[in-house]
């Protein structure tokens, strides 16, 4: 009986630390820049895991909803298999990022967010732009995605 007792204490706990990663503090970065870069990378490698933990728990919520998944790391495994040149998503930049003190927000509302390193509009069928907005926050630690907004949120561009 004692060793299936000291059986069932690690397995319980390791559920329940398990459990716990759901909930984790957020991964900082230095900059938001490096924050959103980091994030469009982990998405174009379908790192789901990764891309969540830079999110805070609020904005993991919504990210999946928003993308019409079940949670946060699947709407990220349904976002990648979307991508088609993922060299050319990953190499995505900010270009429409704006920085209020310790609070960052790049929109994709009409592809105006996100442009190659050289600044020329993306040619990708799925880029950056077609993730909506992701707002970011300044903590102790570094900056982290706050809020998000799935650009099935945003009315026609127009035209």
């Amino acid at each position: 009986m004692r060793i299936r007792a000291a059986m069932v204490v690690p397995v319980a706990l390791g559920v329940v630390l398990a459990a716990c990663g759901d909930n984790a503090d957020p991964e900082p970065a230095a900059t938001p820049q490096e924050a959103l870069t980091r994030l469009i990378g982990y998405i174009a490698d379908d790192k789901g895991e990764q891309a969540c933990a830079s999110m805070i728990v609020a904005a993991r919520e919504k990210f999946g909803p928003d993308n019409d998944a079940k949670d946060c790391e699947t709407a990220v495994s349904s976002l990648s298999s979307r991508i088609t040149d993922k060299k050319a998503f990953r190499e995505m930049v900010p270009s429409g990022l704006e920085i209020d003190g310790d609070t960052a927000e790049v929109s994709g509302y009409c592809g105006e967010g996100w442009t190659r390193a050289d600044g020329s509009r993306s040619t990708l069928r799925f880029d950056p732009n077609d993730l909506g907005t992701l707002e970011l926050q300044k903590t102790g630690d570094g900056w982290v995605i706050y809020d998000y907004t799935g650009q099935k949120h945003y009315s026609s561009c127009g035209g």
